[in-house]
């Protein structure tokens, strides 16, 4: 009865390896195959609040990795309030930024030891379109004054890039993405690659 219970137990364990096949990443002088297309999506952890939308076409290994083209867009959202007390009267405002930023980046992405584990780097540059609004109440003894204002700016963003994803199949893979200098993104980024 031992024998019949081991047998079935590595039957099961067998059939499920099949099905969850691992990543075969290609060890450390393959890398992305060029060709292959990466789509990300990711939700902003740091500075600001938001998500992000990432894609990365593969063009060309070159020494132990490939180098990759592709855009991004994210919306991101930061907001403040404020209040200032002064005797009978009382100064508030309420803001909100919203940021819709829109960049075109490259990266250049190889293996390690890990066959799984992809490290990168790479550079952006793009437009962010930021419209804003703020509320300003003043309050004094029998009286409330309620202002408010809004606009749209837009500007030039860029960001230097350093990620790291790590896969659990061919097709799917976590990743934590930095994004420095740029002020209308998340600084830390997490989320899920989807490659195809």
């Amino acid at each position: 009865m031992k024998k019949v219970i081991i047998a079935l137990v590595t039957a099961i364990a067998v059939g499920c390896m099949a099905v969850v096949q691992p990543a075969k990443a290609g060890g450390v002088y393959d890398g992305v195959a060029p060709g292959s297309s990466i789509l990300g999506v990711k939700l902003g952890l740091s500075n600001i609040v938001g998500a992000n939308v990432t894609y990365d076409y593969a063009l060309a290994r070159v020494w132990k990795g490939t180098f990759t083209i592709g855009g991004q867009v994210g919306y991101m959202w930061s907001g403040y309030t404020n209040r200032v007390s002064s005797g009978t009267v009382v100064h508030k405002w309420k803001g909100n930024n919203n940021f819709i930023d829109i960049k075109v980046r490259t990266t250049y992405r190889f293996n390690v030891v890990v066959p799984e584990w992809e490290v990168y780097a790479g550079v952006g540059i793009g437009a962010v379109v930021n419209p804003w609004s703020e509320k300003v109440v003043d309050k004094a003894a029998g009286d409330r004054n309620v202002a408010k204002e809004t606009g749209v700016g837009a500007g030039v963003s860029g960001a230097f890039i350093l990620g790291t994803s790590y896969s659990f199949t061919d097709a799917i893979s976590a990743n934590l993405e930095f994004d420095f200098g740029n002020l209308s993104q998340s600084y830390v980024n997490l989320g899920v690659n989807f490659k195809f």
